[in-house]
């Protein structure tokens, strides 16, 4: 073979494949197939030795993989092997049987667990041979993942089956949504654009009259002394209006920025940094905003642009006053798994800001890219920071989730240090404070083996000084969620404490002159413990009384690595794992164990059925300052529906619309548990069962904010960044910002009835105003499909986000009409329907109707 067959493989190889079946293995097993399609008129033989890498989420053979002689099907004659991760590989044995062209071979296989979603299989399949360059292999290049084939039984889109499960009684409730089930499913009506809330997120209290000034009559002047000048600027730069230091210009109609009291007591609050009041005076045509601190008035400029009509200038006379629920509202971003775009990353920030919310948390380090350029330690992002196909990692990591074995694609990139602190400056103009993340001990594949690259290209004692694993010791026999081996860190050694205590300089002297670090984020999520057994530096821990146990040593980690975020005089932050190691127990870290003056933990494990769901609590309880970041609302990586062709994972649960996510009540959290990971409905007695010793909230002042996480396996382009962000974003901020008064109400009838009714006024200005808004700065949110309902030959559509325009096809999308109203069809047999933005530019997933079906 030469390079000039294996590229014609390359360009012509079919590649299909399909889940066959998930329920007969019950849980433990699923069933697929790999199908391979020779087009070309050279024949594909065993020799000269060829393979196919191609990343997979579940292991494949479980049983019999992973092992390093790989797993061998004699029917086929071909091998798996597991590489790593997700990384796999496929060969032919010596009893392959030739492919001439046109000839198609199943490979059947399992793989463990099972699979509903498109998504989960990886585009960018490759292939080798010796001594020649990779080859993408064409048909899998594809976002659209065409070359994985319909999920169209259910057998298929469904992951339990009672029959088949013997470990319980489960039986998976969840179809592909219909278009009937879909407009069941839409309960706000369409208020049209004069209603709706006027303000997202909620203020705490407004009053608008029919009374109006317009920036575009007269001479408008922004006021603002020095202080307030960045304020000032951002705002002047939104309207396009000039700043004064004092209103010398008496022709001028004036909009005032200053700080000062805002009476927030009666509603039982006490005003904060970021409390806020905003007067719109017609008759005297002056604006006033007046801020506890800069940012109460930088979140009254928001709402005030949040009222002004761009289009006509116009800004209704309004009384605002208004002060946050929670002091944290955050949004996490893994750019790890995936690499995204300082324009990607500012742009969410950007909005961010004009819904209000102050926290960024940057996740920079996972097993699969380190993506923050260290100085003194280059190997980080020169190696770690690299995907592709290489014989050696001292060059780049292996090229996991798809991002085939080539440099030109998401899986390679990393933010420089001017990059980093351009990101903090414009984080800092907008009162959101960057929290980065190194993700350690577990999640740490990167790093490793960046600094055992940089050991190996230089082997003198500097480059020993920084190894975080002992370069002869790698453990086989245990791995992490992802399927990792050697992706923890070793705590007994010295080495990884002085890399870390490297690492937090750094980061600290990037921030130093812009805005300075106050928060460290150390990760400590699903790390595999048992990993340590092997070390000896772990065993020397245990031997010396350093430590009881190999079960105390990610105790003895954390509140080491804790101690080294202390000393620089900062904050920690920490998933919920990583301050409750043992989840039996589900017992925290005594908090006096850590000498940073504030801890801040992560609250994401709540699977109704695990009993975690009162981690929360617990946390909160013993003294930990908890974010709220649960799971089963606040995962953005997670599908909008229960539909194999929705982009997303769904561990936590099936699917999370926008509607989930307003619907979250953070200060009761077993009020949220709503159905088992089947899709069937909780009974009212399930969390008494399943929480042992239900935690009561003691310390509700510990609760200190929510936040909303998208990590990145599945998101590879900047479009599929914001279409899982958004519009949950703007759920996300409303609860955090403001408590609903129906979460207030013990009766649950009346309290869905409530939320129901105040989805319908969020739902209508998501439509009618804030995704117009989005539209404007170019971010592609997740569009809804309609709902349909053919009666006759009478047709009604409705829209999650009413006002949305809708459109349906009687041809099969050779033209479009659009809905407005009930409208006779005549004897349609099938029809298309789509939803599109409010320009029009971009159109949902289309959905379908057949009659009879």
């Amino acid at each position: 073979m030469d390079q000039s067959t294996l590229d014609t493989f390359g360009e012509t190889l079919g590649v299909k494949y399909q889940v066959i079946d998930n329920l007969k293995g019950g849980r433990k097993v699923f069933d697929a197939s790999i199908t391979l399609t020779n087009n070309a008129p050279i024949p594909i033989q065993h020799t000269p030795h060829w393979a196919i890498y191609f990343c997979h989420v579940r292991m494949i053979e479980p049983g019999r993989l992973p092992n390093p002689f790989g797993c061998t099907l004699d029917k086929y004659g071909v091998k798996f092997s597991h590489i790593n991760g997700c990384l796999f590989k496929l060969e032919p044995t010596k009893d392959f049987k030739t492919l001439k062209q046109g000839d198609s071979i199943d490979i059947c296989h399992q793989a463990q667990y099972y699979s509903v979603a498109k998504t989960d299989a990886m585009p960018n399949w490759y292939m080798t041979a010796p001594g020649l360059k990779p080859v993408l292999i064409k048909c899998t290049v594809d976002e659209e993942m065409k070359f994985v084939q319909p999920f169209d039984l259910p057998c298929k889109w469904k992951r339990f089956d009672y029959v088949m499960d013997n470990e319980s009684n489960r039986y998976d409730q969840y179809d592909p949504f219909t278009v009937e089930k879909r407009l069941q499913n839409n309960v706000a009506a369409d208020l049209g654009d004069a209603l709706g809330k006027p303000i997202i997120p909620t203020p705490l209290q407004i009053h608008l009259d029919k009374s109006s000034v317009s920036l575009k009559n007269g001479q408008w002047i922004i006021i603002a002394n020095e202080e307030l000048l960045n304020e000032a600027n951002y705002l002047a730069d939104k309207l396009g209006l000039p700043i004064k230091g004092d209103n010398s210009d008496e022709n001028s109609s004036v909009i005032v920025l200053k700080l000062g009291v805002v009476d927030v007591s009666q509603f039982s609050m006490s005003q904060t940094p970021e409390s806020y009041w905003l007067e719109v005076d017609s008759n005297e045509q002056i604006i006033t905003i007046t801020g506890c601190g800069e940012a109460g008035v930088f979140y009254g400029i928001q709402t005030l642009l949040s009222l002004h009509n761009a289009v006509t200038g116009f800004i209704p006379q309004a009384s605002v006053i208004d002060s946050p629920r929670y002091p944290y509202r955050g949004m996490h971003l893994d750019v790890s798994r995936n690499f995204h775009s300082k324009d990607q990353v500012l742009k969410l920030l950007e909005v961010m800001a004009i819904y209000k919310m102050n926290k960024f948390h940057f996740h920079l380090s996972d097993d699969e890219g380190w993506r923050l350029e260290i100085p003194g330690l280059e190997e980080l992002t020169e190696v770690g920071a690299k995907r592709g196909h290489s014989n050696s990692e001292n060059y780049c990591l292996l090229p996991l989730l798809g991002s085939g074995p080539n440099f030109n694609t998401s899986g390679t990139g990393h933010y420089t240090v001017s990059d980093y602190r351009e990101i903090v400056h414009f984080a800092k103009q907008r009162h959101i404070e960057v929290i980065p993340e190194i993700d350690l001990p577990g999640h740490s594949y990167a790093a490793i083996y960046a600094m055992k690259a940089r050991y190996y290209g230089k082997k003198d004692s500097k480059a020993e000084q920084f190894l975080l694993a002992d370069i002869e010791y790698e453990s086989s026999d245990s791995r992490s969620v992802q399927m990792f081996t050697d992706n923890v860190i070793d705590p007994g050694l010295e080495n990884v404490y002085r890399f870390i205590d490297k690492v937090v300089e750094e980061i600290k002297n990037m921030h130093k002159d812009i805005n300075p670090l106050r928060t460290f984020h150390i990760g400590g999520d699903e790390v595999p413990h048992e990993s340590w057994r092997g070390s000896l530096a772990c065993q020397k821990l245990v031997e010396t009384k350093k430590v009881t146990s190999f079960d105390h040593i990610m105790e003895y980690f954390v509140t080491k690595a804790a101690s080294i975020v202390a000393q620089h005089d900062l904050d920690l932050g920490a998933w919920q794992d990583g301050v409750i190691h043992d989840e039996a127990l589900n017992k925290p870290v005594k908090r006096t164990h850590f000498k940073n003056k504030e801890v801040f933990v992560y609250a994401w494990q709540n699977v109704w059925e695990s009993g975690l769901a009162g981690s929360a609590y617990r946390l909160a309880n013993h003294g930990y300052k908890v974010v709220m970041s649960q799971g089963t609302h606040l995962y953005f990586d997670h599908p909008y529906e229960p539909d194999p062709e929705e982009r997303g994972l769904y561990w936590a649960a099936r699917y999370i619309d926008t509607h989930k996510t307003f619907s979250f009540m953070p200060d009761n959290i077993y009020a949220n548990a709503d159905v088992k990971l089947t899709g069937e409905v909780l009974p009212a007695d399930f969390i008494d069962q399943h929480e042992d010793g239900q935690d009561t909230l003691k310390h509700p002042e510990n609760i200190v904010g929510m936040q909303g996480q998208l990590w990145s396996e599945l998101v590879r382009l900047p479009d599929q960044m914001d279409y899982m962000i958004f519009p949950r974003l703007l759920a996300l901020a409303e609860r955090a910002w403001h408590k609903a008064p129906w979460e207030k109400l013990d009766n649950k009838v009346e309290r869905v009835a409530r939320e129901k009714m105040d989805w319908e006024m969020f739902a209508n200005a998501l439509s009618h105003r804030e995704l117009l808004r989005l539209d404007d700065m170019n971010v592609a949110y997740h569009i809804p499909p309609p709902g349909a309902r053919v009666e006759g030959c009478i047709l009604e559509m409705n829209c999650s986000y009413p006002g949305l325009p809708m459109f349906y096809s009687l041809d099969e999308g050779n033209t479009w009409i659009r809905y407005i109203d009930k409208v006779d069809i005549g004897q349609a047999d099938s029809i298309l329907f789509v939803t599109k933005t409010g320009d029009t530019r971009r159109t949902s997933r289309q959905v379908h109707w057949k009659k009879g079906c």
